[in-house]
C-alpha cells in the first residue's frame, strides 16, 4: 500500500544555492547563484505568461510560426525568472538579479555555461526535496 505520509514532500519554493563551474576546466568560478525550482510560483508566472501570449498570438494569425530567436528568448526568460539572487560583477560593479539583467548576461554566446548551468539545477527536481514531517 502506497501511504502519501511516508513519502518524500518537495518544497519548490526553496532556494538551490548553485555554483558556476568553468566550462573547460570544470573548476568553480566564484560565481554563486541561488536557483528556483521551475516548479516554483515565481517560475511558473512567467510560464504562464508566456504561454497565454502564445495562444493570444495563435488565435490571431493561427499561420505565424514563432522564430528560433523568439524561442531562446522565452528560454532565456524563464532561466532568468529562476534566478533568485547571485554574487555577479560586471568591473568591480555587482550586477542586480533582476530579470534583464539576468537575460542580458546569460543571452549572450559567451556566457552559455552560466545559463546551461542554472537550467540544470532549476529542472533538478530532487534539489527541491525535504523529508515529511511524519512520526
Amino acid at each position: 500500500m502506497f501511504d502519501l505520509a511516508n513519502f518524500e514532500t518537495f518544497d519548490f519554493e526553496q532556494i538551490s544555492e548553485l555554483e558556476i563551474m568553468h566550462p573547460v576546466t570544470g573548476q568553480p568560478t566564484g560565481l554563486i547563484v541561488g536557483v528556483r525550482s521551475y516548479r516554483s510560483e515565481a517560475v511558473k508566472r512567467v510560464q504562464r505568461r508566456l504561454g497565454n501570449a502564445a495562444i493570444l498570438a495563435n488565435k490571431k494569425n493561427p499561420r505565424k510560426a514563432g522564430t528560433v530567436e523568439e524561442v531562446e528568448e522565452k528560454t532565456n526568460e524563464i532561466v532568468a525568472a529562476a534566478v533568485a539572487h547571485w554574487n555577479m560583477m560586471n568591473n568591480g560593479q555587482p550586477v542586480p538579479a533582476t530579470p534583464e539583467s539576468v537575460m542580458a548576461i546569460i543571452s549572450q554566446p559567451k556566457f552559455f555555461f552560466i545559463a546551461e548551468q542554472i537550467d540544470a539545477r532549476a529542472d533538478e527536481d530532487a534539489r527541491f526535496m525535504t523529508p515529511s514531517q511524519t512520526s
